[in-house]
């Protein structure tokens, strides 16, 4: 039922770095089967990649992280004073608390609720040093604050938890967190993926999270692996750079999710990360959208998108422009088949 829509076109032109000669590119352009997002694949930038993402420069990441320490209100405990807290009504206690994570209210929200979650008390990790259980306790944190945030206030149904991991990546501090959106519409992405997904159900009868799920496990050339209920594969259409795309059928709202389900999600970043580590990679980006809750319809499950972002490196440069910004395109610097072939070897 799904549709790989795929087609290329070529560019021909006397380029100086063929003497002048006709030089004829092939252009890969991908089609994703749901929201018809396009992603560009040009094998002539293969071995150019260092241009449009210069490696990472390890010294100037160590300074930036060392420079802003002490001033980081997350380090030593200063959290304790220098962070907003929540109506006991809502979060009793002000903020949540499990073992190295803590969640409390962003100074500065985009929505109704936007809360942000302390992801252990290191100030900087490299991607290959993100524990499990860290990982699942900053999860865990999150998805109880978005039951408490379904008690209180059912009205309030669209959440979305999210990372922005070092500059380059958007974030405003050093420090790893995630940061938790919840409101009363969905953002422009998210009300996409919803609409599309009912739109199949209406069309098939089926999910299209459960048939996007099957068709890359029985392919396996995008797929990765599957850790309890997870599926994890590289996107058919990326929408950014090394897209993983994480799938968790029969769940459609992260009110169902289970202790076993938080531990998966944290076990595949965890793996992920370290993938990403080794292709020389230290930023990136993840959202995980839940179904509004409180609908159980059938069209939608839970759903998690990682990319990478720029390196960190003294003149940056920004891996966002016209082509993804306002003509929502991507372009690929991997084929999603090579980059699911490298990230199997992190799954085994």
């Amino acid at each position: 039922m799904l549709e790989w829509k795929t087609w290329t076109e070529t560019a021909r032109f006397h380029s100086p770095l063929r003497n002048g000669e006709l030089d004829e590119q092939v252009i890969e352009v991908r089609r994703d089967p749901l929201t018809g997002h396009q992603s560009i694949y040009n094998p002539a930038l293969e071995g150019k990649t260092s241009i449009l993402f210069p490696p990472t420069d390890a010294a100037y990441l160590e300074e930036r992280a060392a420079a802003s320490r002490d001033a980081c209100f997350l380090c030593d405990g200063k959290w304790r004073t220098l962070t907003p807290a929540y109506p006991e009504d809502l979060v009793p206690g002000g903020r949540i608390v499990r073992g190295e994570a803590v969640l409390f209210p962003n100074l500065f929200p985009l929505s109704a609720y936007h809360a942000v979650v302390m992801v252990g008390e290191r100030h900087h990790r490299h991607l290959n040093d993100f524990p499990e259980d860290l990982l699942a306790d900053a999860l865990a944190a999150a998805l109880d604050f978005v039951r408490a945030c379904a008690e209180k206030t059912p009205d309030v149904p669209y959440f979305t938890v999210n990372a922005n991991y070092l500059f380059p990546a958007g974030a405003s501090v050093i420090h790893p967190h995630l940061q938790i959106l919840g409101s009363v519409e969905p953002g422009t992405h998210h009300r996409l993926l919803l609409d599309a997904s009912r739109a199949y159900r209406e069309r098939t009868g089926r999910c299209y999270w459960d048939d996007l799920a099957a068709a890359e496990q029985d392919g396996k050339v995008r797929y990765i692996g599957r850790i309890h209920r997870t599926h994890w594969m590289a996107a058919f259409s990326p929408m950014g750079v090394n897209e993983i795309l994480a799938v968790v059928p029969g769940v459609p709202t992260f009110l169902e999710w289970t202790g076993e389900d938080v531990r998966a999600m944290a076990r595949g970043l965890r793996q992920v990360l370290a993938g990403y580590h080794a292709l020389g990679f230290s930023t990136f980006n993840f959202s995980c959208y839940s179904g509004p809750l409180g609908e159980l319809d059938g069209s939608f499950a839970t759903v998690l998108r990682i990319v990478n972002r720029q390196n960190v490196t003294p003149h940056y440069r920004t891996d966002d422009y016209y082509f993804q910004k306002l003509l929502k395109n991507e372009i690929m610097i991997m084929r999603p088949e090579a980059l699911a072939e490298h990230m199997r070897r992190f799954f085994a």
